[in-house]
């Protein structure tokens, strides 16, 4: 029985004839990144974090994107925001008479009304959580490969054949999850869904791609590698989350050193929250969405 949350008592779902009270909380907002920022009120991941208070800079105006790069001031903005003032800001943007008064406070705040507020327990910072599928293995993975590696021409055409012929000699156990088997296909990694990004990055990858990388790059894959190896056991601890945090933010020093903060994306930095999600729901196991994904599917085939 959920009967209080951080001290506050819950929303009454349902009373049973034996006299028990069921109480239920909405308490993990888990999906894609626009999603979840509509659903729990803040502004585009493009724009700001919604969990501490590092915001996108451009470099200069002929960019098309804004980043998140800079590491150095790491201590003055790796900080979670604080709920009270969000709150203020979601009520104030309420009080905005006009779609454009609301627009500029959005982009001054960061962050506008959702009605999940009305729910006196709800936080929008800690439960909207970085969901692992879609940052670790559908972005970040696939951006790594794709856009740092193979279209900068770091990874050539007859480099990915040698890595199919690679991948196809690895026999490895069905539940160990979908062999990724268009290595070479198009322009490359054609069609992988989240879950053969995942089995690349922790079983294909560094066999396959180890010799045919520079060093800075063999840098940036064993440090990604060493991190989601950790963060994806079913038993985890605060040494092992202490680790994949200092290796994923070693991932985006590196990848700023090596190619400029322009390439320092949101994925990147909301990477260095995971861990934190980690401390309040469990191992990734707990709250991300492949499990979702794969009932979709199911439910998709049956109607």
């Amino acid at each position: 029985m959920l009967e209080f949350w951080e001290g506050v008592e819950l929303q009454k779902m349902a009373n049973y004839p034996n006299g028990r009270t069921i109480r239920m909380a909405v308490i993990c907002c888990s999906s894609d990144i626009p999603a979840a920022r509509k659903l729990c009120g803040h502004i585009s991941s493009l724009a700001a974090c919604h969990r501490c208070y590092k915001i996108a800079s451009c470099n200069n105006e002929e960019e098309e994107r804004p980043n998140f790069g800079g590491f150095d001031d790491i201590n003055e903005w790796f900080i979670q925001r604080d709920l009270e003032e969000l709150r203020r800001e979601a009520l104030a943007w309420c009080r905005c008479n006009s779609k454009e008064e609301r627009n500029k406070h959005v982009s001054s705040n960061h962050v506008r009304w959702t009605e999940l507020l009305r729910l006196p327990y709800f936080n929008p910072i800690r439960h909207c959580v970085i969901d692992p599928m879609h940052n670790l293995f559908l972005g970040i993975a696939h951006w790594i490969v794709k856009r740092l590696w193979i279209d900068r021409g770091k990874i050539s055409k007859e480099q990915l054949e040698i890595m199919q012929i690679r991948a196809n000699n690895i026999k490895m156990p069905a539940d160990l999850g979908r062999v990724p088997n268009k290595i070479a296909t198009d322009e490359g990694f054609s069609g992988f869904t989240a879950d053969q990004w995942k089995t690349f990055i922790l079983v294909y990858a560094t066999p396959l791609m180890w010799d045919l990388l520079s060093r800075s790059d063999r840098e940036i894959l064993a440090n990604f590698v060493r991190a989601c190896t950790l963060l994806i056991y079913r038993i985890i601890d605060n040494n092992m989350l202490n680790e994949a945090h200092d290796r994923l933010l070693k991932v985006g020093q590196l990848i700023e050193e090596h190619y400029g903060q322009q390439l320092i994306t949101s994925n990147i930095h909301l990477s260095l929250h995971i861990t934190e999600c980690c401390r309040d729901y469990g191992p990734l196991y707990a709250f991300w969405c492949y499990s979702f994904e794969r009932m979709n599917g199911i439910l998709g085939k049956t109607l």
